[in-house]
């Protein structure tokens, strides 16, 4: 079957088939579908938390991501093998107490700090109602289950974009005859202001003399005796 040895220092963590040499973790966490797993360091500084989330369902393994959750004192894989969730217990450290939550591919989907968190679970997956019969031919068929949901899927988007865009025409409308209203009241107002101020206002006219003195000359009178 397929799987992977992993080595820190020479020593070996684990050994399933494969081997990656001198990676830094002391944990292999596997997902429950088998595929996919996660090397850790798990309550060891010198790791730095490191996380590498793997796909070892071919003969090459394939590095998907890797991250980072300093502190990390537990990891733990969601029973459909679709979540990983990575935490830092009280019990281990009394700081950074908290857990982030990881897709299968590695990605950080979210992340909280909890002062004194202990310990996160996931709840059991109830059995499957189907018959193995069932799940067989809903196998066989998935790519033409899968037209269909993309079909109603796409019907679902365009009838909640329809309705938004009534939705914003209509507030749209109702604003514009709101605005409408209150423009015709102002203009109203204006003309009621201009009556009372041409009514109870008279105009002053006020006569302003002006003098310039422009040249003053002296001349003596002539005597013509």
């Amino acid at each position: 079957s397929s799987g992977i040895n992993a080595e820190y220092g020479g020593e070996k963590i684990a050994q399933i088939g494969k081997t990656l040499v001198n990676k830094k973790c002391n944990t292999i966490k596997w997902s429950p579908l088998g595929q996919y797993c996660v090397l850790a360091g798990l309550n060891n500084f010198a790791f730095d938390g490191m996380l590498e989330f793997w796909d070892v369902g071919s003969d090459t393994p394939t590095l998907m991501e890797s991250g980072e959750h300093f502190m990390v004192t537990h990891l733990a894989w969601d029973p459909t093998g679709r979540y990983v969730c990575s935490s830092n217990s009280y019990g281990g450290h009394s700081v950074e107490n908290g857990y982030f939550m990881w897709s299968f591919q590695g990605t950080k989907l979210y992340e909280t700090s909890l002062e004194g968190f202990v310990q996160f679970q996931w709840r059991p997956r109830p059995p499957s109602l189907l018959t193995e019969a069932h799940l067989k031919e809903i196998k066989k068929n998935m790519k033409s289950y899968a037209r269909d949901f993309e079909i109603k899927d796409k019907l679902s988007k365009s009838k909640a974009s329809k309705e938004l865009i009534e939705k914003r025409r209509r507030v749209y409308d109702e604003y514009m005859a709101y605005r409408k209203r209150k423009d015709q009241e102002l203009k109203a107002l204006r003309l009621q202001y201009e009556e009372v101020r041409s009514d109870s206002v008279e105009e002053e006219y006020v006569e302003e003399v002006v003098e310039f003195f422009i040249k003053e000359e002296v001349e003596a009178a002539e005597n013509k005796e």
